[in-house]
């Protein structure tokens, strides 16, 4: 196995482990949208609580009568991009490898949960703290808390922030320069 196809492997079966597992205990431990249930992990900063979506980010399209039909749509084309993308890194390009691996598992935590039940357990809550820092909050983006999300929901930004710093920092080889791990063997010229 290719150290791209194990990193990409390990990464998407953790990430996907590590999702599922949070919902379950979520699911099992805390009510929906009960704030006594709510696990405070920093005061005022972080906490675990229970929420129900049935939208995508910030609740978009909840109220869509055909919003599964779209989100598998999407899904399915995802996998496919992410899939392609996957195919044309090189067999040792671990940092792409799993930034490609943790989007994926982040859209397959998400469709997971929306297979099984149409619609998505969130549950990380973050609070932006104490004064002044919630005033500041309010002023400029009118909450102090941010909308519930979970952890299928963050490695789709981490995974895309892995893609992007990866390609920003990686060097771009002329066409007729030899890969970075040295030159390789091919067949003889029939010249």
């Amino acid at each position: 196995m290719s150290p791209k196809a194990r990193v990409f492997l390990i990464t998407t079966s953790a990430v996907v482990a590590l999702d599922q597992l949070t919902k379950y205990w979520v699911r099992a431990n805390i009510r929906p949208y009960s704030s006594a249930d709510e696990v405070v992990i920093i005061p005022n900063w972080l906490s675990i609580s229970h929420a129900i979506n049935k939208g995508a980010a910030f609740s978009a399209l909840a109220d869509f009568e055909y919003r599964l039909a779209v989100f598998f749509t999407f899904t399915a084309i995802a996998v496919v991009v992410i899939g392609v993308g996957y195919r044309m890194i090189a067999a040792n390009d671990r940092l792409v490898s799993a930034a490609l691996g943790t989007l994926l598992a982040g859209a397959l935590g998400n469709f997971i949960d929306r297979l099984w039940a149409g619609q998505v357990t969130d549950m990380i809550k973050v609070y932006a703290g104490s004064e002044p820092a919630k005033s500041w909050c309010i002023s400029h983006f009118g909450m102090s808390v941010w909308p519930i999300f979970n952890i299928a929901d963050t490695a789709i930004w981490v995974g895309v922030g892995g893609f992007l710093l990866a390609h920003a920092f990686v060097k771009d080889q002329p066409a007729d320069s030899p890969p970075a791990d040295g030159p390789q063997e091919s067949a003889p010229s029939l010249d």
